[in-house]
This record gives C-alpha cells, sequence and structure tokens, in this order.
C-alpha cells in the first residue's frame, strides 16, 4: 500500500510540474495545427464569416504550375544547399580551433554566440546597410580593390545574388549556437583516443576522419538536424529585407505561406502549403532517422 501510494503520489507531482508546458503546447502548438489542417479543406478570404468547403482542392491548386508553390520550394532547397554545408563546415572549423585555445575561449565563444542572440531587426538593418550596392561598406571596399563601378554585385537588388546573400546572413547568425554545440561534443571526446592515435603515428587527416567526426557524430547528427529545420524555416529576414523580392526570387516557402494567408486573403491555399511544409519536415526527419542512425556512433 505505502509504495502503491507513493507511486501515485510522484505521478501527481510528475504531471504537476509539466502540465504548465503541456497547456502552452495544447493552446499555441497542437490546437492551431489542428485549426490549420481543417482550414486547409476550407476556402476562406479571413474575412467573410463563412467557411466553404472545397475538399482537396486547396491542394490540387497548391501543386499547379500557377500556384507558385513548386517555385518557392525550389528556392527553398537551393537556400537549404548553401546555409547547411557552409555553416556546419565553418562550425565545425572555428570549434576545432577554440577547443585548442588554453586563454580567452570563454571570450572567443561568447564573441561568436552574439548574433544568435541579436535582435532580426538588428540585423536585417546591419545587413541591409553593409550590402547595400551605392553606399555599403563591402561594394566600397570592392571599389577600392580594382572592380569597376558597373560590375560591383547588386546584392539584394540581384535575383541571382538575393538568396546567396540571404544564406550568408543565415550563415552569420547561425554560427555562434552550432558552434557552441560542436565545441561542447568535441570536449566530451576522451583524449586517450588522440593520445593512441598519435604514438600510432596517424596524420592529423586520419584523426579528424577516423577518431574526431566518428565520436562527434551525434552532436554532427543534432546540428545537421537544426540546420534543416533553421533553413525551412526562415522567414523573419525575408519579411524585413527583400519581401520576397526582387522577381520573386526570395520567395521562400514560409513567406508563400504569408503571402498567400495575409496580402492575397487565400487561407485555404496557405493552411495546405503549412502542412505540406510539415509533411516535407516529417519525410526528411524520417529518412534522417532511417539512414543518419547507422553512421552515428553513441
Amino acid at each position: 500500500m505505502i509504495v502503491g501510494y507513493t507511486k501515485k503520489m510522484q505521478t501527481k507531482r510528475a504531471l504537476a510540474l509539466i502540465m504548465p508546458a503541456l497547456i502552452v503546447a495544447l493552446l499555441f502548438i497542437y490546437v492551431p495545427s489542428v485549426y490549420v489542417f481543417f482550414l486547409s479543406f476550407k476556402d476562406w478570404d479571413m474575412i467573410s464569416p463563412v467557411k466553404t468547403d472545397v475538399g482537396f482542392a486547396n491542394y490540387i491548386r497548391l501543386f499547379s504550375k500557377e500556384s507558385g508553390f513548386a517555385y518557392s520550394l525550389s528556392r527553398t532547397l537551393l537556400y537549404t544547399a548553401i546555409f547547411i554545408p557552409v555553416t556546419l563546415g565553418l562550425s565545425l572549423f572555428v570549434a576545432n580551433k577554440l577547443v585548442k585555445l588554453k586563454k580567452n575561449r570563454g571570450f572567443y565563444q561568447a564573441l561568436f554566440f552574439i548574433p544568435s542572440v541579436t535582435s532580426i531587426s538588428v540585423i536585417s538593418l546591419v545587413w541591409s546597410y553593409l550590402f547595400n550596392p551605392q553606399i555599403g561598406p563591402i561594394n566600397a571596399f570592392l571599389l577600392k580593390i580594382g572592380i569597376p563601378l558597373d560590375a560591383l554585385p547588386q546584392w539584394l537588388n540581384s535575383s541571382k545574388l538575393a538568396l546567396p546573400t540571404l544564406a550568408i546572413i543565415g550563415v552569420w547568425q547561425n554560427l555562434g549556437f552550432m558552434t557552441l554545440l560542436l565545441v561542447a561534443g568535441l570536449q566530451n571526446i576522451p583524449r586517450t583516443n588522440y593520445e593512441a592515435a598519435e604514438i600510432d603515428g596517424a596524420s592529423r587527416r586520419t584523426v579528424f576522419w577516423k577518431i574526431t567526426i566518428p565520436l562527434l557524430s551525434p552532436v554532427l547528427y543534432y546540428v545537421l538536424f537544426m540546420l534543416i529545420i533553421n533553413s525551412f524555416k526562415m522567414f523573419d529576414i525575408v519579411s524585413i529585407m527583400t519581401k520576397g523580392k526582387p522577381q520573386n526570387s526570395t520567395n521562400v516557402l514560409l513567406y508563400y505561406v504569408y503571402q498567400r494567408s495575409f496580402q492575397f486573403w487565400d487561407a485555404g491555399l496557405g493552411a495546405a502549403a503549412s502542412w505540406i511544409i510539415f509533411l516535407i519536415l516529417l519525410v526528411i526527419f524520417l529518412l534522417q532517422q532511417r539512414f543518419g542512425e547507422k553512421n552515428v556512433h553513441y
């Protein structure tokens, strides 16, 4: 009886502790998600009180050429293809250098982490000035080193350069947090492995690929998934800096949802696009679990 009573008390205490988080998740995640799912089968302009049932018409429209969803998906995938490798490579490089520091490591870690906690509005304003083709210091520097005036890049005003430019800003913003995660992973690798490799005469490249990467794989697995999510949820920088322009070249998926829902007042199509994005991320997660787990050494 005493054991059963104790277990019941522990269960009640556990429920009491997690209840605030469950309520928040229920109100702001699960209930809105279910509402958006049902809304994806409606035709609604977000003004009229009448919501018309249209079945799968919104999903059919979404995959038509005229909807522009496929183009927004391609722009997001291009951003992802630039953002993830550069961020992961630079984070791993910086983390490897920070771990070897014996002095002021905390200072440099804090310095790299600052962009991750800086207001996105401030980040957008600063980078808009830096990449300004007329008065920005980046083009001023290029002009000083001999680049002709008519050959200076237009950055955010160019349909070819705007998305890669946003990817550069995304790398800068995410670099610090990902670096800290990798630093923590590198610090947990036993030094005895490196000492044994040194005794055996292994080269730095061999040590990196045969010891560091395998033992760091759990952290790399997590970092990679976080970068995928961050690349697909990019919205704020686009909303502030480009608004999908020029020539729709930065109209990534989340901005597409916002545009369809709150500019074109097509809530049903926007809701359908939201669920397709969720399914895409779910498939990526399942594939990563299916094939990525094989290369993770715990």
